[in-house]
């Protein structure tokens, strides 16, 4: 290759680095940006709910095992990198109400409530839907319903109650949903674990987090009129749910 060559090369690769770090720049924009602006006399919190695994204990990679017996292996485990379905509330109203929708589906040869978790405010209804192609019979015992549903067929359930909900299918094993209904607002938490809540109206408040496989954690919280708070959270076995992960700091 002449020298003209090895300067497109050169050239092809500088374009590459610049590129790459313009992306990685955004995604650390993206990342670490600060809410907008609240509600005129409302507030906003808003942070990252981390999952903290019990001491002592080595987070795996997927499908991994930290036992040596193989009988755990089919074990589904944490990764604590990734906080999954949570949810961020406020644990006195207003509740949002809403609605949740579960849909019953058939991929290949397993059927099964989709999705497997989801979140609705207190008084808020439950939809769900049969997306099958054969009847199968729903159940919610906390909400006393057992119904059977055809093909297409689909109930809606009133949730006047906060709390966890779960949702079976009778004829079908394993076929599980878990629905949180929250006393307050809510959010679900991203993928990243950022949260974000708007709109709370000025006072004291305790902020939440819900996970389907973790004790809940809690922090006081306090909202002024216009005000934007950072609270991270932390949640764990071994983690007290009293005390924030980073202490409250409002943002001008």
């Amino acid at each position: 290759m002449g020298s003209a060559g090895h300067a497109c090369a050169r050239s092809t690769v500088i374009r590459r680095w610049f590129a790459g770090l313009a992306v990685a720049a955004a995604a650390v924009a993206c990342a670490t940006q600060t809410p907008a602006p609240p509600i005129a006399g409302t507030g906003t919190v808003w942070g990252t709910l981390r999952l903290v695994p019990r001491e002592g204990v080595k987070p795996v990679k997927a499908g991994g095992s930290p036992y040596g017996d193989r009988r755990m292996s089919d074990v589904e485990f944490v990764d604590y990198s990734k906080p999954g379905f949570a949810v961020v509330h406020l644990g006195d109203g207003p509740s949002p109400g809403g609605t949740a929708q579960l849909v019953i589906r058939t991929t290949g040869v397993r059927t099964r409530l989709d999705p497997a978790h989801a979140a609705v405010g207190a008084g808020g209804m439950l939809v769900v839907s049969n997306g099958s192609g054969a009847a199968h019979v729903l159940s919610a015992p906390a909400m006393q319903l057992v119904r059977r549903l055809e093909p297409g067929e689909q109930v809606e359930i009133p949730v006047p109650d906060a709390g966890e909900q779960s949702l079976f299918l009778l004829d079908v094993a394993r076929s599980e949903a878990t629905v949180f209904v929250s006393p307050g607002s809510y959010v679900v938490v991203a993928t990243d674990g950022r949260f974000e809540l708007s709109g709370i109206a000025p006072g004291d408040h305790t902020l939440l987090a819900w996970h389907p496989r973790f004790p809940p954690a809690r922090a006081p919280l306090q909202i002024q009129p216009d005000s934007v708070v950072h609270l991270d959270l932390d949640m764990g076995v071994d983690q007290r749910d009293d005390v924030p992960a980073s202490a409250p700091a409002d943002q001008p």
